[in-house]
């Protein structure tokens, strides 16, 4: 009697999810499962929660648009001279054509918006022109008296 029980038991462990799905033909006549990826992807706004693992200052962007995406390197100038030449860091973002020109939007109303409302800093220009150069000069003794 008790061999007759073990050997139900081991049959009932050994049983895979398979053998109560039914034979083959019984699923090849089901239906194909149908997902919806929108409803797995789905949140509420409140449950949104921004996680940014990286942040950096540029004052210089390079843009390049290429047949399936649009990157932007976001550059910090003017670099650091290393080994005899400048190394400029930076960061690359790739986004799809249609990200970028929803970036692209929000940025011209954005700035729009705040230009307008006069909170945008503005460059002040002098009176007379400053000479732009990269080599120092310092004033004449005649100059400093």
């Amino acid at each position: 009697m008790a061999e007759k029980e073990l050997q139900k038991t081991s049959e009932e462990t050994t049983k895979t999810p398979s053998d109560d799905a039914g034979s083959l033909e019984d699923i090849n006549e089901r239906r194909p499962l149908k997902l919806d990826l929108a409803e797995f992807y789905k949140f509420d706004p409140e449950d949104l929660s921004a996680d940014i693992t990286s942040v950096c200052y540029s004052n210089l962007s390079y843009i390049q648009v290429a047949q399936r995406d649009v990157f932007i390197d976001f550059l910090q100038m003017p670099g650091v001279k290393r080994d005899g030449k400048m190394v400029i860091s930076g960061t690359r973002v790739y986004l799809s054509h249609a990200a970028a020109q929803r970036l692209s939007e929000s940025l011209n109303t954005l700035l729009k918006e705040v230009h307008r409302s006069g909170r945008m800093e503005k460059f002040k220009l002098t009176s007379d022109p400053i000479e732009t150069t990269t080599k120092i000069s310092r004033p004449a003794k005649e100059d400093q008296a």
